[in-house]
């Protein structure tokens, strides 16, 4: 059985007085001029609008079905009231219905036609109008808005046309699941099983991998998802461990979702995540269900499709582990791998301890980006093992080998893995590798400016090599070469490093001592400021990063912010009771009529007596004020009109209004230690 579903057509005209629509200078007036728009202010001459059928093909009622709803707005550009009467007519008439403001919070309620509405002059309101079909199919009919004045004749014609939509006259679930090339399948009744299985392939124990599901509406009337929940198996219903629902958030019988053909929304996406938990070798394979749960009375069992969709997915181990992991060949007591000590030659065990091959897909130091050696020779591999198969369970032997030389040098060798089978990431590791003699950063471990007078202040900041004993004392007759590679400030607008500099790569021998020096500019409101030096060097002492150090720098002002300023304007009325014009007067906008001021000149008296200023411990009043009259100026007036306008002790200025317009006034004030306020401003808007 074939039925229709609906999708929903209305047209709004909500009463809502918008104001002045300004786009001319209007027709005669002494006549209304109403024109039909939409919500952008074009003029509306068709509405088209497509909706699910009422009735099903034996006339019995369809629930959970919505008129399609269009909105118009009539604007009357004359100067004078329309009286609009609204008519439906047309072979299709009764399946359009009239809505006006009137329900309770301003809901739209049902209309008889033909309706009468009021239009202020230079004023809109809105209405609704519902397209409900009784069938299928096309249906056609006319909405009149009449002025009911004879003089006019482009009375506004709109056009309605609907169409009934053919689909089921009941909700009918439909679900998809996600192919890997993004695209989805379409789970039904009578789809195949994998049409209606969701799957992971190879995703590694406790990272988390995302798929989506589509579930959709292929009925007319609403489908409302009132549950959605995943499970390991589906006799116990328990809730699966592996398996959950990112998105939408879970819906409840009470707080459904609803899927309507009608407003667009008849499809959603649920996003589904598997992340494995590792719980020993055998358990590699995990399986659950998504269970969606809806109003379509064909898909009320929980054991079938396309309401139940299979989830799996099969789970790998992070394959690669390594022992040990860094070697200082340079240490006597680090064996680096081997049983004793070999000199300048580490052994590393690679080990696979995943669930499936693994190939060595990428080898390279660090300091040279390739796998032909580390820090200009100091380290090199034996035997290069890119594109070696290593078998679960298995192992291989990497051997790396060390020039040694005094300068003592950092390196890093990394090897990364992909899976045989798919080629998926399988893990990498990485080997700290450390050579030469150790060198001995030594610096303050923070430079303080405490609480300089100046604006600009510099403190000199060294570094030496060598190694500082609890009673005072130095030694660097065990240290090797320091090698400053970089040393900066974090980007601040506080501190900076000056001359002398220290470039990149110095050598500091045994003893030795580099200087530079540290700025610090002082803002004008004072308070704490805080910076960080950076030292990045080849003494693995410090980190990480490994080599770096870093130093606090601060500096401790007392707090004094700039001024806030205040603008207020008061009419000569205002000033009886308010002097200073602080309790009635208006900031921002104020608006003032020349005819209810009877004193001349005319005049509006600006106030900053509101200003402050706060030194940290007292607030006080600002040392300085400036009252400014910006452009564009009102025709007849000038920059003269406000008094005093120039930089100056007092917090009141005057305004003369010799001519109606937008005066823009500007306010900005000083404290005594000439840090100024951000300016505020003041729009009096001067009428008749």
């Amino acid at each position: 059985m074939h039925t229709t579903r609906l999708k929903f057509v209305a047209l709004t005209l909500a009463a809502v007085a918008t104001g002045c629509n300004c786009r001319g200078s209007g027709p005669m007036a002494s006549l209304p001029d109403l024109r039909a728009e939409d919500l952008d202010g074009a003029v509306l001459s068709v509405i088209d609008a497509v909706a699910c059928p009422t009735l099903d093909e034996n006339k019995l009622p369809v629930r959970d079905v919505f008129p399609d709803l269009k909105r118009v707005r009539i604007t009357n550009n004359g100067r004078v009231l329309a009286k609009a009467k609204l008519s439906i007519t047309g072979p299709d008439a009764a399946t359009f219905e009239l809505r006006v403001a009137g329900g309770d919070g301003g809901a739209f309620v049902k209309a008889a036609v033909p309706y009468e509405l009021d239009v202020e002059a230079l004023s809109s309101v809105e209405v609704q109008v519902a397209f409900s079909p009784r069938m299928s199919g096309a249906a056609t009919a006319q909405l009149t808005i009449d002025d009911q004045v004879a003089e006019t004749t482009m009375d506004p014609v709109i056009s309605l046309v609907g169409t009934g939509l053919a689909l089921p006259p009941q909700p009918t679930l439909e679900t998809g699941v996600e192919y890997e090339d993004g695209g989805f399948s379409q789970c039904t009744l009578e789809a195949l099983f994998g049409d209606c299985e969701l799957t992971w392939p190879l995703v590694q124990f406790d990272t988390a991998s995302t798929r989506r599901v589509v579930i959709r509406n292929r009925g007319c009337p609403a489908l409302k998802v009132t549950s959605l929940k995943i499970v390991s198996d589906l006799r116990a219903m328990t809730p699966s461990q592996d398996f959950r629902l990112v998105s939408p958030p879970a819906p409840s019988s009470t707080s459904p979702l609803s899927l309507n053909k009608a407003d667009g929304t008849e499809a959603i996406e649920a996003t589904i995540e598997f992340k494995p938990v590792d719980t020993g070798p055998g358990n590699e394979v995990r399986s659950g269900y998504l269970i969606v749960d809806t109003n379509d009375l064909a898909n009320m069992s929980p054991m079938q499709q396309p309401g139940v969709l299979g989830l799996r997915g099969e789970a790998l181990r992070p394959a690669l582990s390594a022992t040990p992991t860094s070697c200082d060949f340079s240490r006597t007591s680090d064996l680096c791998g081997n049983t004793t000590k070999l000199p300048d030659r580490a052994r590393f065990i690679v080990r696979n301890d995943g669930n499936g091959a693994v190939r060595i897909s990428e080898v390279k130091f660090k300091s040279s980006g390739s796998a032909s050696g580390g820090q200009n020779g100091r380290f090199s591999l034996a035997s290069n093992p890119n594109g070696m198969t290593i078998n679960p369970g298995s192992a291989i032997t990497l051997e790396v080998t060390h020039s040694d030389m005094p300068t003592y040098v950092i390196d890093e060798l990394s090897l990364k893995s992909v899976f045989v089978q798919g080629g998926a990431a399988a893990g990498d590791v990485s080997f700290a590798l450390f050579g030469g003699r150790q060198p001995c950063l030594d610096t303050v471990d923070e430079v303080n400016f405490n609480n300089p007078m100046t604006p600009t202040s510099a403190q000199s900041f060294f570094i030496r090599n060598q190694r500082r004993f609890p009673d005072g004392g130095t030694d660097s007759s065990q240290c090797g070469t320091l090698i400053i590679n970089q040393i900066g400030m974090d980007p601040s607008p506080f501190f900076s490093l000056i001359d002398p500099k220290i470039a990149a790569n110095t050598p500091v021998p045994p003893g030795g001592m580099v200087e530079t020096a540290i700025q610090y500019n002082k803002p004008p409101s004072g308070g704490m400021q805080v910076g960080k030096l950076k030292i990045l060097t080849n003494d693995p002492f410090f980190g990480p990063p490994v080599g770096t150090k870093e130093i606090n720098v601060i500096s401790a002002s007392p707090f004094d912010p700039p001024p806030q300023a205040v603008l207020k304007g008061c009419v000569p009325a205002m000033l009886i009771n308010d002097p200073n014009c602080t309790v009635s007067g208006v900031e921002v906008q104020m608006t003032v009529n020349l005819s209810t001021i009877t004193a001349n000149p005319k005049t509006v008296r600006l106030s900053a007596f509101d200003s402050s200023d706060f030194d940290g411990m007292t607030m006080r009043k600002p040392a300085e004020f400036q009252f400014r009259l910006n452009n564009p100026i009102p025709a007849g007036a000038t920059a003269s009109n406000l008094s005093p306008n120039t930089r100056g002790t007092v917090d009141q200025a005057t305004l003369t209004l010799p001519a109606t317009g937008l005066y823009r006034v500007q306010l900005q004030v000083w404290d005594n230690r000439g840090q100024a306020s951000q300016p505020v401003n003041l729009n009096i808007n001067v009428l008749p």
